[in-house]
């Protein structure tokens, strides 16, 4: 089974937090042939708090007489996870406010890549963003945040 190395973004509702928190799915497959997944929620608090996982397929092959195992497959369990674990967080941090914060499902909506950009040139949660290129596994994600890393940074300034 070989994996087409690919990442996503998802903004995911803010819940009270004062930006909003995003999540990079990736997948690829490994040297020995194995599916790869991998998940960094990045939550908007001081200068970013980062979780992430990685989760690897120990197959080669799956049978596939009852579901297209894929990238796509892949991707959104990744994310789901990431979810849970953002409402988790919210679940240990805010309190009394939490049952009313998670009354409902978590949305989330996919954006593009330039948001990484746009965080990056204004200095926001670059920590996270060099910590997910250092922890991350995927070819494509790493190529891309190595690149945004060569980007300038915006300086402001009193009009």
């Amino acid at each position: 089974m070989d994996f087409r190395p690919t990442f996503r973004i998802h903004l995911a509702q803010p819940h009270g937090l004062v930006d909003t928190p995003f999540i990079i799915t990736t997948t690829y497959t490994d040297p020995a042939g194995h599916p790869n997944a991998e998940w960094f929620l990045v939550i908007p608090e001081d200068k970013g708090m980062l979780f992430a996982q990685r989760n690897k397929l120990d197959l080669q092959a799956f049978p596939d007489e009852h579901l297209i195992f894929d990238e796509e497959l892949f991707l959104n369990e990744a994310l789901d996870q990431a979810i849970l674990r953002l409402r988790r967080h919210i679940l240990e941090t805010k309190e009394s406010s939490a049952p009313w914060l998670l009354s409902a499902p978590t949305a989330v909506q996919p954006c593009d890549h330039s948001h990484l950009v746009q965080l990056w040139m204004r200095g926001t949660y670059c920590g996270c963003l060099s910590e997910i290129r250092a922890k991350s596994k995927g070819p494509e994600l790493i190529d891309f945040l190595v690149w945004i890393h060569g980007l300038p940074m915006l300086s402001a300034g009193d009009a």
